[in-house]
């Protein structure tokens, strides 16, 4: 029996999403979900710890919303873009309030989701043995990272990191059915495991599909519907960022938040324009049209480049 499990932004994170939650928060530069994290925000959600391999400026947004008590990656900055000022605050002066990072490698990070996706209790990870990761550590403490005897009679050590399972998680994909069978292309970067690493999983997309569109091209699907609780469809959902064969990174954009997030006032400036001050994503695109025009707004349309077909036939 097919159950929709359409629904609103507003109603996904009000539903799903906890204050004290682990929460996952899926993309690598490309399918971040931005329509969902500024609803977090709206919502005043707290005490959240986001974990994901790696974050730019909107767990930036996050953090200087006081939505986070708590992060688990490797990096929160910005690339070429410049660092991110919001997350400095927090650690460097507690503003809006200290937050802890529990600091992890890119590959180590990633590991640990393995895990937890393969339901594995721990992982080994042979770069963390005799760095300074080993060292130090927040609340997690001894459990970050342990040494282990190879099992099998080598007597090596080796470096093993505990798996993660996050309480939910969300990320930004291309296209989903109503059940939930989300299809990304692109760089899926981390999805396919961190997603399945979840307990629950809410998917914003660019659009929503029949069951047949999604059965037509099958290995595209990242997730089978069976773990995804919501599906919100959020055009533009991931702008700034890129959302593969629908539309390019706003780089002005970006760096017109890095500029502004300079200092508290102009980073309270910009999400009071951006955030709170519009309802959801569809206010959200039409300011972004009335401030910038439209012919800014189409030329972040990809072109056309598809891919070329293949028979399924048996």
């Amino acid at each position: 029996m097919k159950v929709s499990k359409v629904m609103t932004a507003k109603e996904a994170v009000a539903k799903f999403i906890g204050d004290g939650m682990t929460v996952l928060v899926g993309g690598f530069f490309h399918a971040i979900a931005y329509d969902i994290t500024h609803e977090i925000m709206r919502q005043k959600k707290k005490h959240l710890t986001i974990c994901t391999p790696s974050f730019n400026e909107h767990a930036d947004q996050m953090i200087g919303s006081g939505c986070v008590d708590r992060i688990v990656s490797s990096y929160v900055w910005m690339e070429v873009f410049g660092p991110l000022y919001s997350f400095r605050r927090a650690m460097e002066k507690g503003i809006p309030h200290k937050i802890e990072m529990e600091d992890y490698t890119n590959f180590s990070m990633m590991a640990r989701l393995v895990a937890g996706a393969l339901g594995i209790p721990y992982v080994p990870v042979h770069s963390l043995k005799g760095s300074d990761m080993m060292k130090y550590s927040a609340w997690m403490g001894d459990n970050k990272v342990k040494l282990m005897k190879d099992p099998f009679g080598s007597g090596v050590e080796h470096a093993v990191v505990p798996a993660l399972n996050p309480d939910i998680g969300y990320i930004h994909a291309q296209r989903s059915d109503e059940e939930g069978n989300f299809q990304l292309w692109g760089i899926t970067g981390d999805a396919p495991w961190s997603m399945r690493a979840c307990k629950q999983v809410i998917v914003s997309v660019e659009e929503i599909v029949s069951r047949e569109v999604i059965g037509r091209d099958p290995n595209r699907t990242v997730l089978p519907g069976y773990k995804v609780v919501a599906v919100v469809e959020a055009p533009y959902g991931s702008h700034p960022k890129n959302s593969q064969g629908y539309y390019n990174v706003d780089r002005d954009f970006i760096f017109k938040y890095i500029q502004e997030s300079r200092t508290e006032e102009g980073w309270k400036k910009f999400m009071d324009e951006w955030v709170y001050g519009v309802a959801d994503r569809t206010e959200y695109l039409k300011k972004y049209i009335d401030t910038f025009g439209m012919k800014k707004f189409m030329s972040l349309k990809a072109k056309d480049m598809s891919s070329g077909s293949v028979n399924y036939g048996f």
